[in-house]
């Protein structure tokens, strides 16, 4: 599996994924409660050695949508991503596998962050539909060449 679909199976693995949604879509969120969408915001090279091996960081933006009737719902909102951000951190040495060109690499999760989890969108024509949340995550990973 590659970057981006590593970190959506480990999402799809966090012991309370079904109390908080029903699927997790790549790049793409439902505007009913209880989505998931996981956006790739970008790649890039941290270092390379001799060899060539690389160490890559790879951005995240993970955006959900709850429902948000009353104060209760929102604190539990808030409350289920700060226990995700917390569990993520600790999902790491997953194997990763990078396609170039016509190659493919493997490498490792090293380590995993997930940081600056918010409200990001609230709706304006219907309190009952869903508010958009979202969390940064961050995975640096290796590729060995």
């Amino acid at each position: 599996m590659n970057i981006i679909e590593t970190v959506r199976s480990i999402l799809e693995s966090f012991p309370k994924i079904s109390e908080v949604c029903n699927s997790i879509h790549i790049d793409f969120t439902d505007p009913e409660p209880t989505s998931y969408g996981l956006s790739s915001t970008g790649d890039e090279l941290i270092r390379e050695d001799v060899l060539g091996n690389q160490l890559r960081q790879h951005s995240f933006m993970l955006y959900t949508t709850y429902s948000s009737i009353n104060d209760y719902e929102r604190l539990h909102n808030s409350s289920a991503l700060l226990e995700l951000g917390v569990w993520i951190e600790k999902q790491t040495g997953s194997e990763i596998t990078t396609v170039i060109g016509s190659t493919t690499y493997t490498g490792t999760l090293e380590k995993l962050t997930a940081s600056n989890g918010m409200l990001f969108a609230v709706p304006q024509e219907n309190e009952l539909d869903g508010v958009q949340y979202q969390l940064q995550i961050i995975a640096e990973y290796t590729v060995e060449m």
